[in-house]
């Protein structure tokens, strides 16, 4: 039809996909503080604060940014020895044209010679009518009195999905 023009062929529908990164997902002995995580196509990250969940949490908030074909993480703190660290990214990696999410995408790495492999998981429900609650930050710690919840960060966190689950994932062994 002469009127109306090309039609810029199908609706790209599919999410961007990870090629490759350095270090590689679930690197041993890993000290640097950036982290280059490499796509099949243009992304960038939406709404770091929203989506973008560090765990164990830091002090002061690496830096998340797209830049072409890639997610850069930079981090401000200097890393714990021996831990490993987990960044989910929830929905924040998307296609630059069509906004296409990687849905629930987690890069982990550690500063010691194994990744902590155990996993939390569980669903948040409001109290007063047993809906689910979405968007909660869930975390958890060593000690067990009352107190520590004013007094110490979490140790590990995770965030509820839209349906209220979450998942911690690389928990070292322990109570």
């Amino acid at each position: 039809n002469r009127a109306q023009g090309p039609t810029g062929g199908p609706k790209d529908e599919t999410p961007p996909k990870v090629v490759k990164s350095v270090p590689e997902n679930g690197a041993l002995n890993f000290r640097k503080k950036e982290i280059h995580i490499y796509f099949d196509e243009n992304v960038t990250v939406e709404k770091v604060s929203e989506n973008v969940i560090i765990s164990p949490p830091q002090p002061k908030q690496p830096e998340v940014k797209g830049n072409g074909k890639q997610v850069i993480v930079q981090f401000e703190e200097d890393l714990a020895d021996s831990t490993t660290y987990t960044i989910n990214f929830g929905n924040a990696i998307v296609d630059l044209n069509e906004k296409n999410p990687l849905k629930d995408y987690r890069f982990s790495f550690s500063t010691g010679n194994e990744i902590d492999t155990l996993r939390i998981s569980g669903i948040v429900l409001n109290a007063e009518d047993l809906n689910p609650v979405a968007g909660t930050v869930v975390g958890i710690h060593r000690e067990n009195h009352d107190s520590v919840f004013g007094t110490k960060p979490f140790l590990r966190i995770g965030k509820t999905n839209d349906e209220g689950r979450f998942v911690i994932d690389n928990v070292r062994p322990g109570k």
